[in-house]
């Protein structure tokens, strides 16, 4: 260390050692000083980065968009299950479709297939005034807001990514999104007044509208907060409405946007101002005849499901992480839905 300093500090012309001690001195007070403006400034940008609460966060990323589409058939995967389709099938009964796609649910089929060892067929009612066909299912995925008087519910339920859900819990969140025109000009909830907003579930007690106007109950405000209320027939349809400039904003489960944000025309124009919730979880329940064998393994497996790469791999595209443990009491909150405005999610 003598050499180098040594090598530092000498100067193009000699000078007497008295000098070459006071340069050390007031070098080592310079090096003092660089540490302390070097922790300043480290300091500066970690206060930086504390973004705002409801900063706007497009849905997707915008070097995706300068992707070529790619019309090619999608490679599928080699089927996991081999079911004796001799036997009589299980018939599952999804009320989700369309604002969550049929390929989604025809993982989970499958998925219930190599646990029962059963052939499994699907079917799916995107009305949703319809009940679930009595005497024909014997499993069915339904909204939070519906029920099956015939059905038990089963000890498992879909664990989806989001930002806020840091617990791996099976309660599902809500997002509000905007068009990108009016981004500029919004920078929370409350700035939406006389805006055209579309809700996809308003007449149902549990549901993405139902945290919104429990929020805005919270502010002061009344429905009549929006300019214009567009009733959609479903989450996707929402979604397609602020996308196509129907309506200026929109609030939907944040599920659907994971699974269409590579897919639905105008997408990319929108983004997420944040996120309410949580609402209870999508209900798996089975038939109350249904055997109560199969059951357990079907719920066993799924819970179960994330330790294996090759389901993994097939529900990440959908946002899936796996399935948790799901019990009635998500679905009894007292007082109603309980609305929590957080910060904005990692779309």
């Amino acid at each position: 260390m003598q050499d180098e300093n040594s090598l530092v500090l000498k100067p193009e012309h000699s000078k007497p050692k008295t000098l070459e001690s006071k340069n050390i001195e007031s070098r080592k007070e310079r090096d003092k000083t660089e540490e302390k403006e070097t922790k300043s400034l480290s300091g500066a940008s970690s206060n930086q980065t504390n973004v705002p609460e409801c900063k706007m966060i497009p849905i997707t990323d915008k070097y995706q968009v300068q992707k070529p589409s790619n019309v090619a058939v999608p490679r599928k995967c080699p089927p996991l299950s081999a079911p004796l389709l001799s036997e009589r099938p299980l018939v599952l009964a999804t009320h989700l479709v369309p604002s969550l796609p049929i390929s989604f649910f025809e993982v989970l089929v499958e998925a219930i297939e190599v646990a029962t060892g059963k052939p499994v067929v699907l079917l799916h009612e995107s009305r949703s005034d319809r009940p679930v066909a009595k005497d024909v299912a014997d499993i069915a995925i339904l909204p939070a807001s519906e029920k099956w008087e015939d059905g038990k519910l089963l000890s498992a339920s879909f664990c989806f990514e989001h930002y806020l859900n840091k617990s791996n819990s099976p309660c599902i969140y809500a997002d509000v999104v905007v068009a990108a025109d009016r981004a500029s000009h919004v920078e929370d909830i409350t700035d939406l007044r006389g805006y055209r907003c579309s809700l996809p579930d308003r007449k149902k007690n549990i549901g993405a509208a139902t945290l919104l106007f429990n929020y805005l109950h919270t502010k002061g405000e009344s429905p009549a907060f929006f300019g214009n209320i567009l009733d959609a027939d479903t989450q996707i349809a929402t979604l397609q409405m602020v996308a196509g400039k129907q309506a200026d904003i929109g609030i939907l489960e944040s599920p659907v946007i994971k699974c269409h944000k590579n897919t639905l025309p105008g997408i990319d124009s929108l983004h997420i101002l944040t996120s309410l919730g949580p609402l209870p979880p999508y209900r798996i329940m089975t038939n109350r005849a249904f055997s109560v064998s199969l059951r357990r393994k079907i719920t066993i497996y799924l819970l179960k499901i994330n330790q294996h790469k090759e389901w993994v791999d097939r529900f990440a595209p959908f946002g899936l992480t796996g399935f948790t443990t799901n019990f009635e009491q998500l679905y009894k909150q007292p007082g109603g839905v309980k609305s929590v405005v957080t910060s904005v999610p990692y779309y």
